[in-house]
């Protein structure tokens, strides 16, 4: 897939949309009318339109169209946050993100580091 192609499906318009779409060929592949859909689903059937038409609508109202088409699986494992691995050795080799640490200044030690210092000086320039 082109980087461009690719970048499309990243926008949320163009993904919202296309579940719409999906929606809707799903109903149409069960047979059911929007207003068939939209009683079963309880949902209306103006909320029903917006959805296949343009994606609009909520993540409640989607679950429950979802349910009717047979399609919750899909939502329960779309976001189930488990990843399989191929074996335990791949699972291993994952490794972990991690931010890099940030520097913390501790201003206490500093400050005390750099007046012992200067009274340091002082005390040579006194002297000398």
């Amino acid at each position: 897939m082109d980087k461009i192609k690719a970048f499309k499906f990243r926008n949320p318009d163009v993904l919202v949309q296309a579940i719409g779409k999906r929606l809707r060929l799903q109903r149409l592949a069960k047979g059911l009318t929007q207003a068939e859909l939209a009683e079963r689903a309880g949902v209306s059937l103006s909320t029903l339109k917006l959805m296949e038409q343009r994606g609009k609508g909520s993540l409640q109202r989607l679950a429950k169209v979802a349910v009717v088409l047979g399609l919750d699986g899909d939502l329960r494992v779309l976001f189930s946050g488990q990843r399989s691995f191929e074996s335990l050795d791949a699972v291993e080799r994952t490794s972990r993100n991690r931010a890099p640490q940030r520097r913390t200044r501790k201003m206490g030690s500093d400050l005390a580091a750099r007046v012992s210092e200067q009274l340091a000086k002082d005390h040579q320039d006194k002297n000398s």
